[in-house]
């Protein structure tokens, strides 16, 4: 890969705007290759009808990070960020377009092994806020807006550090390598808007050449 032309599209769970955005951006920059911020499993009950899932093996072996499963889907439904209809329209898009679909995210059993390292503090902070850094609470379309989206993202840092490396830290830099695995000329990337910043960060400091644009 000599040059990657990187677009992100940040999107916001059940919104027919981002619905209409992933499919209008996918046709637009007919890319090489599609990624998701989905894994196979959670693709799987999407799929099937649901959001994010965690299986019954996964809660027996991890009851703790079940707990706070239940505490990031409270984060999620806050922060707009849990995958809904705007992944299955980037589904039917990539299909239209005859282009593959590259699942970018960690499995859920990894997620749950991270969700251990959290410490107790946090993680009853976390259930006890759902995963609110302000006290304010944004509507829809002013949280989109890359100024208070990064105030958020670092009141959230800032309150739950390792929560935040759980959540977004690492699953941004997990998403990133993966991307660069398949060595594509060009992308088009559907994450939920928290993890936009720190993807269009990681791409400015990479040692490759990455052109990237925001979809908006």
């Amino acid at each position: 890969m000599e040059e990657l032309n990187l677009t992100l599209v940040p999107v916001a769970h059940i919104s027919k705007k981002s619905a209409e955005l992933v499919r209008e951006t996918i046709e637009q920059e007919n890319p090489q290759i599609i990624g998701l911020e989905l894994c196979r499993e959670r693709l799987e009950g999407l799929v099937r009808g649901g959001t994010r899932s965690m299986d019954f093996r996964t809660v027996i072996s991890h009851p703790t990070s079940a707990l706070m499963f239940a505490a990031q889907q409270i984060l999620g439904k806050w922060w707009h960020i849990q995958p809904g209809s705007e992944m299955i329209e980037a589904l039917r898009a990539a299909r239209d377009i005859e282009k593959p679909i590259i699942l970018l995210d960690k499995p859920i059993r990894v997620i749950a092994r991270d969700i251990e390292k959290i410490p107790l503090k946090e993680k009853i902070g976390m259930i006890f806020s759902g995963g609110n850094p302000i006290k304010k609470k944004m509507g829809l379309k002013e949280m989109m807006q890359p100024e208070n989206l990064n105030i958020l993202l670092s009141k959230l840092e800032g309150e739950f550090p390792i929560s935040y490396s759980v959540f977004v830290d690492s699953r941004n830099k997990y998403m990133f390598r993966k991307l660069l695995f398949h060595k594509p000329e060009s992308a088009v990337v559907i994450v939920g808007a928290a993890h936009v910043p720190g993807l269009q960060k990681l791409a400015e400091e990479s040692e490759q050449k990455i052109n990237v644009k925001v979809a908006r």
